[in-house]
């Protein structure tokens, strides 16, 4: 059964139906998606755009990942689904044996700066000195129909390839125009099952980048005291801290410190606005003139706190690390370095069953 989009407005307690617009989307996706990749929920710089293969055909979007991994973007438009699922895994074949030079020769056709210097400026690290080994596929249409599910759900389950859907509706409420997204499989579950034979055994337990740092108004002791970790200031960093969920295991890191706390999120994200401390509101415990007081608070701004029941910390004079251990610029990640997980485990007595 095709997936379909539908939504309702509640009016007067009851659901009344919002009407789909007649709006060409898909020829507005190509550009909203390059302007801002976020959504299709991806934090991927884009690389390239229309991007000619040595096979004659062309790729809509390339993006390369914070891990220098390349994503191949293809609208679907007027495809039939065998020809979009065959033309997708066409260009991955192509994509995949793209080396160091062919990547920046890419960038250098759809922008006129440094890839390593813009890179740097994205991440706020250094670009990988090892590109793309790894690579996935995301289908971007309109509408899903049976045959693209049956096949891209074949090719996900049996043979483990990263490939997904994501489609859009567009509705007409109160004169204005709202997107709806979906996606055909939990992104994280097919990057977890296609790269099972590619990178170390996920620990069970994520790595938090806290973010604290001499520019921005977060401070550990309140992280400790309040119960918390929070992200923000757009949309890449708030839809990561999104990803946690209640009963995650997390171990909190400053950077230029190292690991100060281990606890267990309890609650999903929210804006600083609506994070409660008992009967009252963590907003009202911050001073007059607060940057969380007076900035925007939306979806895609302000700071998002996930409440944390913290089992054990350290200040950040007393933080943990290794020597060459695991850390980057993530907000949020798996935690698959065993050597960092089993110093971790014995820093912050790490109870196997809480």
């Amino acid at each position: 059964m095709a997936i379909s989009m539908n939504l309702w407005s509640v009016e007067g307690g009851s659901p009344k139906k919002i009407q789909n617009s007649r709006v060409d989307l898909e020829s507005y996706l190509e550009d909203w998606v390059c302007a801002d990749p976020m959504l299709l929920n991806l934090d991927v710089m884009i690389i390239g755009r229309q991007v000619h293969t040595t096979f004659c055909g062309y790729i809509d979007l390339i993006a390369i990942t914070r891990e220098g991994d390349l994503v191949v973007i293809e609208l679907k438009r007027d495809k039939t689904p065998r020809d979009i699922v065959a033309q997708c895994l066409d260009y991955a074949s192509w994509v995949c044996e793209l080396g160091y030079e062919e990547i920046i020769e890419i960038y250098n056709k759809h922008s006129n700066k440094s890839l390593s210097e813009e890179f740097s400026s994205f991440y706020d690290e250094a670009i990988p000195e090892t590109l793309n080994e790894n690579h996935q596929i995301v289908i971007v249409a309109a509408s899903l129909d049976d045959s693209t599910e049956r096949i891209i759900g074949y090719l996900t389950e049996k043979h483990a390839i990263n490939i997904n859907a994501v489609f859009f509706n567009v509705f007409e409420y109160e004169g204005r125009q709202l997107i709806g997204r979906s996606f055909f499989k939990d992104p994280e579950k097919i990057e977890e099952r296609s790269n099972q034979s590619k990178r170390a055994a996920w620990t069970g337990y994520y790595f938090v980048n806290t973010g604290i740092d001499s520019h921005n108004p977060r401070k550990w002791e309140l992280n400790i005291k309040y119960g918390y970790i929070s992200a923000g200031g757009g949309p890449r960093w708030i839809s990561a801290i999104k990803k946690l969920s209640p009963g995650d295991k997390i171990f909190a890191y400053i950077k230029g410190s190292g690991y100060v706390g281990y606890g267990v999120v309890e609650d999903i994200a929210v804006p600083v606005t609506e994070f409660t401390l008992g009967d009252r509101l963590f907003i009202n415990e911050l001073p007059e003139g607060h940057q969380w007081k007076i900035e925007d608070v939306s979806d895609t701004a302000g700071e998002w706190f996930v409440r944390v029941n913290w089992v054990k910390t350290f200040d950040s004079d007393n933080a943990k690390w290794l020597t060459n251990g695991f850390a980057n610029q993530n907000v949020v990640c798996k935690l698959r370095d065993s050597r960092t997980f089993e110093f971790l485990f014995k820093e912050f007595n790490v109870d196997i069953q809480g």
